[in-house]
């Protein structure tokens, strides 16, 4: 009786181990496409992956962000001083993806940031015809 309850109660731990093990984590899903008009910006290891940005002047767009770990990010968009906020993306922990929907901005040079982590910052261009 014995020998039969602990070769059921091996079984059951070995399935479990088994299960355990061929879950995936930290898998993140591949990179998502830019949508039609607009950008995307990748935060992955504390860090943007670009710190430059192009984006249309003078016309709403799509800004999707895409957070690759799981400490919350976000995205801002400051004037060029970095004294006056444009917008303020939803800040999130990933992996996960968010599409803020930006304003138009008019043609020019403006600043980008996480307002977690303020060392992760770039420039951002808004450029006619863009």
């Amino acid at each position: 009786m014995w020998r039969a309850v602990s070769g059921v109660l091996l079984l059951v731990l070995s399935s479990g181990l088994v299960a355990a093990c061929a879950t995936t984590t930290g898998a993140v899903a591949p990179t998502p496409t830019a949508p039609p008009g607009g950008v995307l910006i990748t935060a992955d290891d504390t860090a943007f992956d670009r710190q430059r940005l192009e984006v249309p002047a003078g016309r709403p767009f799509e800004l999707l962000f895409q957070n690759r770990e799981g400490a919350p990010h976000n995205v801002a968009v400051v004037d060029q001083s970095g004294s006056r906020t444009l917008f303020v993306g939803e800040t999130f922990g990933g992996p996960d993806v968010r599409t803020y929907d930006m304003p138009a901005i008019a043609a020019g040079t403006y600043g980008f940031r996480c307002d977690v982590h303020p060392d992760m910052s770039g420039t951002m261009v808004a450029v006619a015809g863009g």
